[in-house]
């Protein structure tokens, strides 16, 4: 049983204004892709506001990245100083580094646990990428979605590549999936490497070392085995994934993914529904279309949505817990 309680791009006129917004009034304004920090609160990758926030455990938000200036800059500089530039996937590690997809700079950035931002993927021009090539020389598409992987190394969705790219501990690239730049998918039932995706936009792999992916051009979903072969996942003939980085893996090496208005969890033998959010009514929020995902350590799920994606009435910041609690963190 499920119990119910209540606790669009920016102008870049308007970008100046959300960089000199106090902190009482940072707000979230087009949520998108959700990490969990270490202490348990939720990130929120703003594409609007051209920021990482944080949910404080009392109801407000705290910039993590960005000056809310649509840009590339501040390496080497405290994070909340830097220019973004459509922030999307992200994931935290134990010790709380932030890696994160900086979309529109063409880049994967960190944020090490002290504040600093860097740059440890891409140089901003976009293009494509083969294996051994320099990390920080690569030349990768929109990406929009990174995973640490069961080798503690970091995968990253390359979309506009149609690549998903493994950041190697010697600071080259290896492809793993896609190096034919085909558009559309294509080598399913064949090695990853010879296969495309077309347009992977979430990443996430399960206790048996299967990583999953989301085509969010064609509206499909994969999975690469332990041995390389890329495959469609049986019982799944429609897929749609909503947003970026939209799959994640539970603490029991399960995967979730949200498929239209649903919350599933995936195995290669297909998909089941943990939550449909449809036609449901949620503290006065209708029309319910996750955007952004999360799990924290304890299990419970984090997702979003902003007014006017899909029939969303309010932009809002859901928490379910392990139990199928559903609770509206904030609403609009």
């Amino acid at each position: 049983m499920i119990v119910l309680t209540c606790v669009g791009i920016i102008p870049r006129s308007v970008q100046p204004a959300l960089a000199r917004t106090s902190a009482a009034k940072i707000r979230p304004v087009r949520p998108g892709a959700l990490a969990v920090a270490p202490g348990g609160s939720p990130y929120i990758a703003d594409d609007a506001r051209n920021q990482i926030i944080e949910m404080l455990p009392g109801g407000g938000f705290k910039v993590v990245a960005g000056n809310g200036k649509a840009g590339f800059s501040g390496d080497g500089r405290q994070a909340i100083r830097a220019e973004l530039h459509q922030p999307a996937g992200m994931v935290v590690v134990p010790d709380g580094t932030v890696y994160f997809a900086d979309m529109a700079n063409n880049r994967i950035r960190e944020i090490a646990p002290n504040g600093r931002i860097s740059t440890i993927v891409g140089n901003g021009k976009f293009g494509w990428v083969t294996s051994g090539t320099r990390a920080r020389a690569a030349t990768i598409l929109s990406p929009s979605a990174v995973a640490m992987g069961p080798d503690k190394r970091l995968y990253i969705a390359d979309s506009g590549g149609n690549q998903v790219l493994r950041l190697e501990t010697n600071g080259t690239l290896t492809q793993i999936a896609g190096n034919q730049h085909y558009a559309g998918v294509y080598g399913a039932g064949h090695s990853a490497i010879n296969a495309s995706p077309d347009g992977p936009s979430g990443l996430a792999f399960d206790r048996a070392g299967n990583l999953y992916i989301s085509g969010l051009n064609t509206k499909t979903l994969l999975m690469i085995t332990p041995g390389g072969k890329m495959v469609l996942p049986m019982g799944i003939d429609g897929f749609y994934p909503r947003g970026d980085g939209g799959l994640v893996t539970r603490p029991n090496g399960n995967v979730i993914a949200m498929d239209e208005q649903r919350i599933v969890r995936l195995s290669p033998k297909g998909a089941r529904t943990i939550l449909d959010l449809s036609r449901r009514r949620i503290d006065g929020v209708t029309g319910f279309q996750p955007n952004g995902l999360a799990v924290a350590r304890d299990g419970t799920i984090f997702t979003d949505t902003w007014m006017g994606n899909g029939n969303a009435s309010k932009t809002a910041l859901i928490k379910i817990s392990p139990r199928g609690h559903v609770q509206v963190l904030w609403r609009s």
